[in-house]
């Protein structure tokens, strides 16, 4: 369990009662076209020309200080949560619905400001199920945002680590995206004095985490997501083959490479969404990791 602090305490940075109360109404919108341009322009009237950051809940029983001026991702979580990342939100729900695992162990990685990690804790705070996930975001202004939440929603059973991942252990540097954090991305370097993010495999992230099985991964690494499950693949025991992945495919028409490695391994690709694809393992390259299901990866 991790417990953290939050300064200035959660509730600082509220929207005006009025702002909120129509932040709120945005939650109503249904999802359809219609639905996503009234969401628009309630988000756009709730920043206006404020900088933020704002106190926010994300999700049922979870909580962000979001700041939609300079990333994606939590622009569109500030108001009409219902239309991020839909599908994929709710495929992770429903794994966890169904699983047997105890806990349900979940690795994000690339986790940015840790709306997937929080809405695994909101599924299992609803379900009453016990979860440990893993939260991995290499981005130090990135992470602090990740840890602000985490403390904002009182959610100890999410870890962070702050490496980058890939093939094979390394080190690398931040570049930054002009305007949206979340395409940060990581830059391999041989100078590892000059470089200051230290790249990992998934295998040795989950050794050093005490992770020893994986029932659900996000992967989310911009540009390193075929090297690093390449990486799993080859090295790590399958226990860390998770049942379901979720992985950025971006909107091109052809299947891009991490796609058919998992193909290539047992896996099926269960929906393609318009950023990612939902892969699911077969039965028959299941049948160990469902065997290592009374064996808990270190929850408490």
């Amino acid at each position: 369990m991790t417990a953290r602090s939050l300064d200035p305490p959660f509730g600082t940075c509220a929207l005006p009662g009025p702002l909120e109360a129509l932040r709120r109404r945005a939650a109503a919108m249904p999802v359809n076209r219609i639905g996503r341009i009234g969401v628009s322009l309630i988000r756009k009237l709730c920043v206006g020309s404020r900088p933020g950051p704002f106190d926010v809940e994300v999700y049922p029983t979870v909580f962000a200080r979001l700041h939609p001026q300079s990333n994606r991702c939590e622009k569109r979580a500030l108001a009409g949560v219902q239309f991020f990342d839909r599908e994929e939100r709710l495929a992770l729900g429903e794994a966890l619905a169904a699983s047997r695992s105890d806990p349900f162990v979940f690795v994000d990685l690339g986790a940015n400001v840790g709306l997937y990690s929080l809405w695994l804790v909101s599924a299992a705070r609803a379900l009453g199920r016990k979860v440990e996930v893993l939260a991995v975001e290499p981005d130090p202004v990135t992470r602090a945002r990740l840890e602000a939440n985490l403390a904002a929603s009182s959610a100890d059973m999410v870890a962070v680590s702050p490496c980058a991942v890939s093939e094979t252990a390394g080190f690398g540097a931040m570049v930054e995206h002009d305007g949206n954090r979340g395409e940060n991305r990581v830059q391999t370097s041989d100078d590892a004095e000059g470089a200051g993010v230290e790249i990992l495999p998934i295998g040795e992230i989950c050794r050093r985490n005490g992770i020893s099985r994986i029932d659900a991964m996000k992967i989310d690494l911009e540009g390193h997501d075929e090297a690093a499950l390449r990486g799993m693949f080859a090295a790590a025991p399958e226990t860390l083959w998770p049942d379901l992945i979720v992985v950025e495919v971006g909107k091109g028409a052809e299947l891009p490479p991490a796609v058919r490695l998992c193909l290539d391994h047992g896996y099926s690709l269960d929906q393609r969404t318009r950023l990612n694809a939902l892969l699911r393992r077969g039965p028959s390259t299941a049948a160990s990791h469902d065997g290592s299901r009374d064996a808990p990866a270190g929850a408490v």
